[in-house]
């Protein structure tokens, strides 16, 4: 039996932990979201920080969910649980950003200078968690406010999570004007294209297939998957996606 010396030595590291973790996260926020105010000789990798006053919430916005992937780093280690909880927080508190399409994109460019930032830092998860929010962002103003798709591609989201270095570096390097990443990307060119098998039980390590060997939906050209196994064991989760990604290109997109 446990002592009860032991139980709260135990409660006491645990609480310990947790505001260390919190700690963290509100210094990792102040760090992503201010460095570049603070630092303004420093390149903005193309995010305009003088759109919003630094009082608006489109900044709180941004300093809430950088504090979250902050936390999770420390607590879960979960990239895409990270994106969900930011996703889900910043729904509830600020509504009216939600509300304005402008705002979004704003905050989306945001992430992927803190993108940028990260992976130049070496910071992989901040990264990870970066370019999934972004990405998010961008979908939901093309699905809710452009029209200019069908439904949220999740397939990309949850790819961009979990995307490796050479794919990170390539998505960041085509989004940002300057030359920041040009040198990382030399040194990864070279590595093979990797993408994310869409089927959530693949058997891969990281479900990590070579682009070469990729196998897409024939039906929504959207989803991708490492064999013929996969995709049929997907099927179930993704047939109403692929109806819809189906019609719309059928009714959107030349032969």
């Amino acid at each position: 039996m446990v002592s009860r010396k032991k139980l709260k030595g135990k409660a006491r590291k645990k609480a310990a932990n947790t505001e260390a973790a919190a700690a963290g996260g509100r210094d990792l926020a102040l760090s992503f979201s201010t460095q570049i105010r603070r630092r303004p000789w420093e390149c903005t990798h193309g995010w305009d920080l003088t759109e919003y006053p630094t009082d608006h919430d489109c900044n709180k916005f941004i300093d809430e969910v950088v504090r979250i992937f902050a936390e999770c780093e420390v607590s879960e280690g979960i990239a895409g649980l990270a994106v969900d909880k930011a996703l889900s927080f910043t729904r509830d508190i600020f509504p009216d950003v939600w509300n304005d399409s402008a705002c979004l994109e704003w905050i989306s460019s945001a992430f992927v200078t803190i993108g940028t930032i990260a992976i130049i830092n070496g910071d992989v998860f901040i990264c990870a968690t970066a370019m999934g929010f972004s990405e998010s962002l961008n979908q939901h103003v093309a699905f809710y406010y452009m029209g200019s798709q069908p439904l949220m591609y999740v397939a990309k989201i949850v790819d961009l999570i979990w995307a490796e270095e050479r794919r990170t570096i390539s998505y960041l390097k085509k989004r940002i004007p300057c030359k920041c990443l040009n040198e990382k990307y030399k040194a990864v060119k070279s590595l093979p294209k990797m993408y994310t098998c869409c089927n959530k039980t693949c058997s891969l390590p990281d479900r990590s297939v070579n682009l070469s060997a990729m196998m897409t939906c024939g039906g929504c050209r959207r989803e991708h998957y490492c064999s013929e196994e996969c995709q049929a064991a997907h099927w179930e989760d993704h047939r109403d996606a692929c109806k819809g990604w189906r019609k719309w290109n059928a009714e959107n997109c030349t032969k």
